[in-house]
């Protein structure tokens, strides 16, 4: 079977330069994401960002979301979880959606049990995996 020199230039170009991902490793990404948040690791958790990450309407870049997140180092998260709804993937791009469970010790010492929904935006950075582009959050009522 012969092909034309087009039709290898063709497959050589998409199979090279579209990264195939599977929604195994975004949801690994958001697991390691939780891991961060449980130990309260703020500048860790910035660097998973994009470097013009956006923590909502709170923060954005790196820097911004590792200062916001430091004014929470009184607070012990005893647990964080997450489970996924959805995840779609478009190349190097992936929206993830699906709800949060949180237990935490706050300053007063009360313990707090917060739920919710989040939207996340990966963008897979090559060499680094995937980096989130803006995570959002709607507390459950």
């Amino acid at each position: 079977m012969r092909f034309s020199p087009a039709y290898l230039f063709t497959f050589l170009l998409f199979s090279c330069s579209t990264a195939r991902h599977a929604p195994s490793s975004v949801e690994a990404a958001m697991q390691h994401y939780n891991r961060l948040i449980l130990h309260s690791d703020a500048d860790s958790i910035a660097l998973l960002y994009t470097p013009d990450g956006e923590l909502g309407e709170m923060a954005r870049g790196r820097d911004s979301i590792s200062k916001f997140l430091s004014r929470f180092k009184s607070f012990h998260v005893l647990s964080q979880q997450s489970t996924t709804g959805s995840i779609s993937i478009d190349h190097d791009s992936a929206l993830q959606k699906g709800f949060y469970y949180q237990t935490t010790v706050i300053p007063e010492n009360d313990t707090v049990r917060v739920k919710g929904a989040f939207t996340a935006k990966w963008l897979w950075m090559k060499g680094q995996g995937w980096h989130i582009s803006r995570m959002d959050t709607r507390p459950a009522n």
